[in-house]
């Protein structure tokens, strides 16, 4: 057998907060995280493993190759994109939550903002239309082409706009809101305003920045 890779498994990581967050309760976090994340987790493993196995047979000529109507190694791939994504944009959301939402914790990435949007409330009025306007997920990145701050949408975790990071992820799914708002969105949106931790957001901000390519 062939050690082509050696696959280090994706951990769960734990929230950063102890605290009943005002308007998202602990058993919705219980279920987004205790479940839905750690589903991603395991299966991001799941197909880590089966990748491995089969990158062996590839190389081996036992298995064969990619095909782009169906073939095992476009599925695997597929969901380890889907999975993937998964863990990195909850572990954003979630590592941001936990706060008072006073966005003066954050003051260059408050001043980066409003010289973008001409206020930090204002941001959030048009962040809050485009979470409106996502099924999936709405983010505020760090456009490392562009060298600015801009806001994306992605329907499913596989959108993407490559060569960004990430700074304020929310999840508009709505296993994340229905619990706790019904179908009432807007309102849960102004709930994770409530939550934000913006000295996380000012961290990651400024390490988003010091990135070149």
């Amino acid at each position: 057998m062939l050690d082509l890779v050696t696959t280090m498994p994706y951990e769960l990581k734990p929230l950063p907060f102890d605290k009943e967050l005002d308007g998202i309760s602990k058993k919705t976090n219980d279920i987004h995280h205790g479940k839905l994340y750690k589903s991603y987790v395991d299966k991001a493993n799941e197909v880590g493993e089966e990748l491995g196995k089969l990158r062996d047979e590839i190389v081996t000529g036992t298995a064969p190759g990619g095909n782009t109507t169906y073939s095992k190694l476009r599925a695997l791939k597929l969901g380890e994109s889907f999975a993937v994504n998964g863990i990195y944009l909850h572990e954003w959301f979630f590592g941001a939550l936990g706060g008072d939402g006073d966005y003066k914790k954050a003051p260059k990435l408050s001043a980066a903002i409003s010289e973008k949007w001409g206020s930090v409330e204002n941001f959030q009025k048009y962040f809050g239309e485009c979470a409106m306007a996502a099924r999936g997920w709405a983010v505020l990145v760090w456009d490392l082409h562009e060298k600015k701050l801009k806001q994306y949408n992605g329907d499913v975790h596989d959108h993407a706009v490559w060569g960004c990071i990430p700074v304020i992820a929310l999840d508009v799914y709505e296993h994340a809101y229905f619990i706790d708002h019904g179908s009432d969105r807007r309102a849960y949106i102004a709930a994770f305003w409530k939550n934000l931790n913006w000295e996380v957001l000012e961290q990651a901000f400024v390490k988003a920045k010091a990135v070149s390519i």
